[in-house]
């Protein structure tokens, strides 16, 4: 059994690189990102945004149980979090050279094809259309330059 507290540099998904999804909607995922105990990785659309969020099961399970302790949703609002949550998850297998295979409704739905940017977000990978990136960066830049100053960055 792996220790995340002292392995959590290992679930570090961090960068931005531009990968092609094929006909079949594999897209690789970058060696550096593999790790030996991550297998699968969990799909879930964003719902407020045209990106696709892919996450371990842990992260999962943790976005689940990080509102339990909020006092702010009732537990019917929190059942109904929840079941939406995992009811939207599709589970996609890592194969051994590296590739996902997305979900072609949800790419289908995103217009994710041809080009799409990963992009890590820590405990998680986005995958975007390249347009979209790019101006969610232009409109991110200014909170990400005042938290950055906020931060000591």
């Amino acid at each position: 059994m792996v220790d995340l507290a002292e392995n959590s540099e290992l679930r570090l998904f961090a960068g931005t690189l531009q990968h092609v999804l094929d006909d079949n909607h594999r897209v690789t995922v970058p060696s550096r990102w593999r790790h030996t105990e991550l297998s699968e990785f969990f799909a879930l659309p964003d719902p407020r945004r045209s990106f696709l969020v892919l996450l371990p099961a842990a992260e999962l399970q943790r976005m689940a149980t990080d509102l339990e302790p909020i006092k702010d949703y009732s537990r019917a609002q929190q059942r109904q979090y929840s079941r939406q949550l995992f009811s939207r998850a599709t589970s996609c297998i890592l194969d051994r050279q590296g590739r996902l295979v997305l979900p072609a409704e949800i790419c289908v739905d995103l217009g994710l094809r041809g080009e799409v940017v990963l992009a890590g977000g820590g405990a998680r990978i986005e995958v975007w259309k390249p347009e979209n990136w790019q101006r969610n960066c232009r409109e991110e830049e200014s909170t990400f330059a005042e938290i950055a100053d906020r931060a000591g960055l």
